[in-house]
C-alpha cells in the first residue's frame, strides 16, 4: 500500500510533468504500452496505406449496407480480416524474396530452390484461420440481417390458420 507521503510526492511530481509537446511525440507516446496490438485503436500499421484500408471498408459498407451497430461492427471486422489476408500475402512474398536473395550466393544459383516447409506450413495455417474467420463473419452478418428483417416483416402467412374468425 502506498503511504500518504509517497502519494503526495507522486502528485507533486505529476504537476511538474509536461509530457510530450509535439503532435509526433503525442502520437508516439500513445503507443508506448502496445505489445501486440490486439486491443489497439490503430489497426493499419504506420507503413501501410491508410487510404487503401479506408477504401476497402467503404466498399464493404456500400456492399453490405449495415443498418445496425452490430452489422456495422461485423462489416468492420470483415474489412480487418481481409486486410490481414492482404498483409499475410505481402509477408509471404517478402519471405520468399528474402529466402532466395540469401540463398543465391555471390554468383547466383547453388542455394535451395524452395522456401522451407515450416514457413509454407505457417502461411497455410494462417490463411486457413483467416478464411474460416471470414466465413464465420459473413455467416454472422447474414444471421444478424435475417434476424433484423424477421422483426420488421413477420413470416408470410398463407391463410391456413386454426382461427375460425370470419368463417361460415
Amino acid at each position: 500500500m502506498t503511504s500518504r507521503r509517497r502519494a503526495e510526492a507522486n502528485r507533486q511530481n505529476a504537476l511538474r510533468s509536461t509530457g510530450p509537446r509535439t503532435p509526433e511525440g503525442r502520437a508516439a507516446s500513445s503507443r508506448n504500452a502496445t505489445r501486440h496490438g490486439v486491443l489497439s485503436n490503430h489497426f493499419v500499421a504506420g507503413h501501410e496505406n491508410h487510404d487503401l484500408f479506408a477504401r476497402l471498408l467503404d466498399d464493404l459498407v456500400a456492399e453490405f449496407q449495415p443498418e445496425t451497430a452490430m452489422e456495422s461492427l461485423l462489416v468492420e471486422r470483415l474489412a480487418m480480416l481481409f486486410w490481414r489476408e492482404r498483409r499475410l500475402a505481402i509477408a509471404e512474398s517478402e519471405q520468399v524474396d528474402l529466402h532466395f536473395s540469401e540463398s543465391a550466393g555471390p554468383f547466383g544459383g547453388g542455394g535451395p530452390r524452395n522456401v522451407p516447409i515450416i514457413n509454407q506450413y505457417l502461411v497455410g495455417r494462417y490463411q486457413g484461420m483467416l478464411g474460416r474467420q471470414i466465413k464465420d463473419t459473413l455467416r454472422d452478418l447474414r444471421t444478424e440481417r435475417e434476424g433484423r428483417l424477421l422483426q420488421i416483416e413477420p413470416p408470410f402467412n398463407d391463410g391456413d390458420t386454426d382461427d375460425e374468425v370470419g368463417q361460415f
